[in-house]
């Protein structure tokens, strides 16, 4: 597994549906940046996978720098998403 960037200091949820729908969440930007998000991933990875820089398969996460630039993703699955999403990040689903 890559190492957390050192700029990292928000993300983003996203999954694909089984139609290949592309459902992204709101941007988290953490007030402790690198840390803070090491923190989230952190307890997410007790729930289930998560792996920075790994395979995406259906739930994965970007990580985000200052300016809101992707600069990297993390896969995850189910359980870790649902563990971010409602518990260590709660956000809502952005609507098109």
């Amino acid at each position: 597994m890559k190492p957390l960037p050192p700029d990292a200091t928000g993300l983003r949820l996203a999954r694909l549906t089984g139609k290949d729908d592309l459902i992204l969440c709101e941007a988290i930007r953490f007030p402790g940046g690198r840390a803070a998000v090491d923190t989230v991933l952190r307890r997410a990875a007790i729930s289930g996978r998560v792996e920075i820089g790994g395979d995406i398969r259906d739930h994965f996460a970007d990580i985000l720098d200052e300016t809101g630039s992707i600069i990297e993703t993390v896969a995850l699955d189910r359980r870790s998403y649902s563990a971010l999403k409602n518990r260590w990040m709660r956000c809502r689903v952005e609507r098109h």
